[in-house]
């Protein structure tokens, strides 16, 4: 046998030979996260990669009719996308409680704060921790709990390039372009919210330049989509105020007067910002919400971008703004998530001493807790589960109590690790559950035939 030969495996499908002993056993790279040895007798030989092209790989069909993907239950589909997310670093909203273990306290303070913006007492929440830590698992649970309490949620990731918080008005376009009502899984424009707030007829907010504007919008002006697409670029900071005029004009709707939404000077900035995101709060509050919650990820990477000290100054305005949109009735929630600086760094440079410092109204610090390795067994257990809720044929076959104890053991060996992070530990696992239904002695079968 060659190095480099394509096999195929009545079971496994097809793959590369990568390595070959003296036993008659070849180790075959599958695409699964590791390759396998098994014995010669079990493949089928196909031609040798060195000579011809190979052949795609084949990937088996999911579903259990053989009909794709589309045909498998929903429950299935959406593990499935909740382990993908996993793979990449994230979870997904609707996973993000039962995946949590170990944050109960974390919870329940990050309820108290979505109560009070509910409420219309204004909150601001830092969630600090290093990478893989959980920081942003905690902040995807913030936005779970959030949406559930019916509030509207927008998240943007700071990155000190294009979404800044040294500039205000494009931050805005960030906050607007994700905002999502409760029940949707996507951001959907706020053209809908602004015809509703129209129909309505009314406001009992406290921002004019948003209701007002949309409040003396004739309505049937509000029935024409091109109009509402229009508007809703005109609020998102897209279009000026008169160039809205001029296209509002060319589409029949003339004398209809619209306030500029940016700010005209570098200075008015940080004020027009907090101004609109009072405002979008307000409207939320009256379309379909009971506020807004706007997460702010990756702060260290803003304050890791060398700025010289005017950009800095900037950024310190809004901040300071924003702890005085803080002390005013409105229902809005602020949460920000940071990692610590490497080494020692001046406090402007320092993301949390920094926010803590501009913002007073600020609660304190939550910092990403370092799991037990109780709890740790317990996010195995809960990964185990999920997985076998996405790949329910495959995990059926295999002994789950087999499985449950490599969970266990690589949990063991995880906590003692150079790298014992629970980001390290989901992956690990789920390239354990990737590969262990297809290795020697889990097969159900076998295990009960001895």
């Amino acid at each position: 046998m060659t190095v480099g030969v394509r096999v195929r495996h009545p079971a496994l499908g097809t793959g590369t030979v990568v390595a070959e002993d003296s036993r008659r056993r070849a180790r075959v790279d599958f695409g699964y996260a590791a390759a396998v040895w098994l014995p010669v007798e079990e493949l089928e030989f196909l031609e040798d990669v060195r000579h011809s092209p190979p052949e795609p790989p084949e990937v088996p069909d999911p579903s259990p009719t053989g009909t794709g993907l589309s045909d498998l239950p929903k429950g299935v589909v959406d593990a499935r996308r909740a382990i993908l997310a996993l793979k990449l670093g994230q979870v997904l909203e609707e996973n993000v409680c039962d995946l949590s273990v170990g944050t109960r306290g974390i919870q329940t303070s990050l309820e108290r704060a979505i109560s009070a913006a509910v409420g219309r007492q204004p909150r601001s929440v830092l969630i600090e921790g290093s990478w893989g830590s959980g920081k942003t698992h905690l902040l995807t649970l913030l936005t779970a709990l959030a949406a559930r309490a019916e509030l509207a949620t927008a998240t943007v990731i700071l990155d000190g390039e294009g979404v800044t918080l040294t500039e205000p008005m494009g931050l805005m376009e960030a906050i607007l372009g994700s905002l999502r009502y409760p029940g949707e899984v996507a951001p959907c424009g706020i053209g809908g919210r602004l015809v509703r707030l129209r129909q309505q007829g009314s406001y009992s907010g406290t921002d004019w330049r948003i209701a007002e504007t949309v409040l003396q919008m004739p309505r049937q002006a509000l029935d024409e989509p091109e109009v509402v697409e229009l508007l809703e670029e005109y609020f998102t900071l897209k279009l000026a105020a008169t160039q809205a005029v001029h296209k509002l004009g060319r589409l029949g709707w003339r004398g209809i007067s619209l306030p500029p939404m940016k700010a005209r000077s570098v200075a008015d900035r940080p004020e027009r910002f907090c101004e609109l995101l009072r405002g979008w709060a307000e409207v939320c509050a009256s379309t379909g919400a009971k506020g807004l919650a706007v997460v702010f990820d990756e702060v260290d990477v803003e304050y890791a971008t060398p700025w010289n000290r005017v950009w800095r100054r900037r950024r310190s305005q809004l901040l300071e703004t924003l702890d005085g949109l803080l002390g005013h009735e409105c229902p809005l929630l602020l949460a920000f998530g940071s990692a610590p600086p490497s080494g020692d760094v001046e406090e402007e440079n320092d993301a949390v001493k920094d926010l803590m410092r501009r913002i007073d109204e600020m609660d304190p610090p939550i910092t990403a807790p370092q799991p037990t390795l109780d709890q740790t067994v317990e996010l195995g257990s809960r990964l185990q589960t999920l997985y076998a809720g996405a790949y329910p044929d495959r995990m059926s076959r295999v002994n789950q109590n087999k499985v449950r104890q490599v969970i266990e053991n690589f949990a063991e060996r995880h906590q003692e690790g150079l790298d014992p992070t629970p980001r390290s530990f989901v992956r690990g696992t789920l390239e354990r559950l990737d590969v262990v239904p297809h290795l020697d002695g889990f097969a159900k079968v076998r295990n009960e035939a001895e």
